[in-house]
């Protein structure tokens, strides 16, 4: 399936232009399939399960930027503050020309919590254990977030971290 095709999920010209730049002209074989088979763009709730390397990242980042584009806040959950950094750092190069506010919180990165806690963001990549930090003190801040992607949710089997990702997830829900 080409990167183009997606115009038909009302996906803009400007995010398709920065996809083809970023990953290709094509979607890989799980990112085809979260799109036509699986209502990637709908409003059913998806879980991607593939092997490492298959494109299950972009498969999230195709959904939180587009819902951020339909004016949808999201909250992009990673397990690590180096992941949430990187993570942050490459979808703000990307789409602060596309008029995506980006933001991030951890606990190494606490400048944007405000923003978050007051709604004033898009895409907010934030730490599992840090969101539910914000979410005991701002439990309002939910009302407010229409998406939430979780990248690499294979931790809820984690014996240390599985049960605060699980209570999280429970909470979000």
């Amino acid at each position: 399936m080409r990167v183009d095709t997606l115009e038909a999920y009302n996906v803009p010209q400007d995010i398709l232009a920065i996809w083809r730049e970023s990953v290709g002209e094509n979607l890989l074989p799980v990112q085809e399939r979260a799109v036509k088979e699986f209502g990637l763009f709908g409003d059913a709730n998806l879980i991607v399960f593939s092997p490492t390397s298959s494109g299950k990242t972009f498969v999230g980042e195709m959904a939180a930027v587009r819902a951020a584009r339909s004016n949808t806040k999201v909250f992009y959950l990673v397990p690590q503050n180096a992941l949430a950094e990187e993570k942050y750092q490459k979808l703000r190069a990307r789409y602060d020309g596309a008029g995506i506010d980006v933001v991030v919180s951890s606990r190494d990165r606490r400048e944007f919590d405000e923003a978050i806690a007051a709604g004033r963001f898009q895409i907010a990549v934030v730490v599992f254990e840090k969101l539910g930090a914000l979410l005991v003190s701002r439990p309002q801040m939910l009302e407010s977030v229409g998406l939430v992607v979780v990248d690499e949710l294979q931790l809820i089997t984690d014996e240390n971290r599985g049960p605060a990702l699980e209570l999280l997830l429970t909470k979000l829900k």
